[in-house]
């Protein structure tokens, strides 16, 4: 039953180190192949480059509010080769995007962040941004719907269907309608204060590391296009590289009805009251072992890698005083610990069978000397057949100073510490115990 509720309670508490942060999906949304590469309008997109979207996957009823950076967690974007951005038409922020923008090249393969929205305002509606696998409107991106480029590909560009990147654009685009549309939105620390432009991996640039502790990306509040799966997109990253990533969050949840706002970090230190950890926030993943029935078990780690769950978890008393004292465990329940006239609420009988007295006790075989006694009191117990006993020792108004476990044949206390004058001691036998008079000089 303790290794149970020991179980339990780690899977909870893992569970809750996620707590509003369901996922956080990284789609391969797109690669790159030497049609695409031949657009030499706003930069070149080398062949073989990846776009990456990220996705904030949150609880139903939870909305995300901002994306930032502080000055104990950083937000940070990093690949092995520069990140790619469109020159010519591409933006900082996806809601900044036109909606005729997605016809014209490598423009829908920009490097972007967003809350949720990613194209300017059309009519009453916007585009958000979903997963794939999640768009059921088909595509007005690549193939046909696209001008071919510089060299005015015939059929388009982005057409490529290889399985590695999952649904081709030409089937689903990954945007949705939507007549929702995001407002109060503010951008802190993307723009250089001297050129007034973002220099960033999200600008015009080519650079391979955004790393910043003072900047934010906030709007009113935003859920997923599909509130029940609640999937909210905040990034587009294009490379021939390895992404990473450390991304942290204010998020807006209901408590009774009323909103409240809590914070999530992607790094495990230096937290504040206010910020909860969550390894999801971090890519690559750290994986490890999240088995509970192993001492190397962790709510660090956002996946689970079986080969690091090494040491099954034994429960047991590893007090080498008690009764009951297991060798072979490697978790100490101290509630489990069974002393001779101190077994919690445990039977001794069954927690210690082996503990039983094999002779009557005579209170005439126990002898304490010296008494009077300065420094060590010793008990000689050679002809008592009794396994472990404990003792007591009361001064003579009754307060308990000192007790502990006797073993042995003679055995010692030091009474260094107590003060000058008579005292009571009380050995414990079971069930049976006797008390002798002692003098501290």
């Amino acid at each position: 039953m303790k290794k149970v509720i020991y179980s339990c309670l780690f899977t909870f508490s893992w569970l809750l180190s996620f707590a509003q942060i369901e996922n956080v999906r990284v789609e391969t949304y797109y690669i790159s192949d030497t049609q695409d590469a031949t657009d030499v309008t706003g930069g070149i997109l080398e062949e073989g480059s990846t776009t990456y979207r990220i996705f904030i996957d949150l609880q139903q009823g939870s909305s995300l509010k901002a994306i930032y950076g502080s000055q104990n967690h950083p937000l940070v974007f990093s690949s092995s080769h520069p990140f790619f951005n469109h020159t010519e038409d591409g933006v900082s922020f996806g809601k900044d995007l036109n909606r005729n923008r997605y016809e014209l090249g490598t423009v829908p393969l920009d490097t972007y962040l967003t809350l949720g929205q990613v194209s300017k305002s059309f009519g009453q509606n916007v585009y958000h941004g979903v997963p794939k696998d999640n768009d059921v409107d088909g595509s007005l991106v690549g193939g046909i719907h696209n001008d071919g480029g510089s060299e005015e590909i015939e059929g388009g560009l982005l057409r490529n269907s290889i399985t590695q990147l999952g649904i081709p654009l030409t089937d689903a685009d990954g945007l949705a309608t939507s007549n929702i549309i995001p407002d109060s939105w503010i951008d802190i620390g993307f723009k250089d204060v001297l050129l007034d432009i973002d220099t960033t991996i999200f600008g015009i640039s080519d650079k391979s590391q955004f790393s910043r502790i003072d900047v934010l990306l906030r709007n009113a509040g935003v859920k997923g296009f599909d509130t029940i799966s609640n999937e909210v997109f905040v990034a587009q990253l294009t490379t021939l590289g390895e992404i990473a990533f450390e991304i942290n969050l204010e998020v807006e949840i209901l408590v009774d009805g009323h909103p409240q706002m809590v914070k999530y970090v992607a790094r495990n230190e230096m937290l504040k009251v206010d910020e909860i950890f969550s390894p999801l926030l971090k890519f690559p993943y750290t994986c490890g072992c999240t088995d509970p029935d192993y001492l190397e078990a962790s709510t660090t780690f956002a996946c689970t890698d079986i080969s690091k769950c090494l040491t099954l978890i034994t429960l047991g008393c590893m007090d080498t005083l008690a009764c009951n004292y297991n060798a072979n465990a490697n978790v100490n329940l101290s509630d489990l610990c069974c002393y001779v006239g101190y077994c919690h609420d445990l039977d001794i009988s069954v927690a210690c069978p082996d503990l039983k007295p094999r002779v009557d006790i005579d209170q005439e075989q126990i002898i304490l000397y010296p008494n009077p006694a300065s420094t060590e009191l010793y008990i000689n117990l050679s002809f008592v057949q009794y396994n472990d006993i404990s003792y007591r020792i009361v001064n003579s108004l009754g307060h308990r100073v000192d007790e502990g476990i006797l073993q042995g044949d003679e055995r010692q206390i030091d009474i260094s510490q107590l003060g000058t004058g008579p005292y009571l001691i009380q050995l414990i036998f079971g069930e049976k115990n006797i008390t002798r008079p002692f003098l501290k000089i």
